[in-house]
């Protein structure tokens, strides 16, 4: 009878071949930076810029821990200032941008509720005109019909289409649309 082997996928990273924690990933990163900065120095301006960089962060360091020896109190007090003053400069920010937030959202959303309404009664007025237009046209239209005498409350509206009656009546004798005028 065999017995159960727990089954692992090996996909964490602090899993244990062979008693040891296999870090490929960490391994390769450090390797590649290895080569990578050693490819790097080949060139002759990159080893100038590394040099002179490195005393230059090694000069301003010395001169901090000199500071830092002959008065300890002082650098500290000094940080101290410097830290309050940003800290005050980033509140004063914070209030202006605030501010700057509360005008703007008071003052714009005023103005786009003002503009929403002033369209929305806009919309009803063009649509009452709309409406007041048709009315004026219709009756335009009534007037006219009782004008040419085209219109009789009995009769309807007849089509283009030719009637019995029409096709009686020579092109001459036939009543125009426009008044003054005979035949069609």
């Amino acid at each position: 009878m065999t017995q159960p082997v727990p089954y692992e996928t090996g996909t964490r990273n602090n899993a244990k071949v062979n008693g040891k924690r296999s870090g490929k990933l960490v391994k390769g990163m450090v390797m590649g930076a290895v080569v990578g900065g050693a490819l790097a120095m080949l060139d002759k301006t990159t080893r100038k810029n590394v040099t002179s960089r490195t005393s230059d962060m090694k000069d301003s360091t010395m001169g901090m821990v000199a500071k830092v020896r002959e008065n300890p109190s002082g650098v500290v007090n000094d940080w101290q200032d410097r830290l309050k003053t940003a800290s005050n400069v980033l509140k004063e920010a914070i209030n202006d941008a605030q501010n700057l937030y509360e005008k703007v959202n008071d003052d714009v959303v005023d103005q786009v509720n003002q503009i929403k309404d002033d369209s929305t009664e806009m919309i009803a007025t063009t649509k009452e005109a709309a409406e007041e237009l048709k009315d004026i046209g219709s009756k335009v239209k009534e007037a006219g019909e009782e004008v040419t005498g085209e219109s009789t409350p009995s009769k309807p509206v007849t089509s283009s289409t030719s009637t019995s009656d029409d096709q009686s009546i020579h092109p001459t004798n036939r009543t125009s649309s426009i008044p003054g005028q005979v035949g069609s």
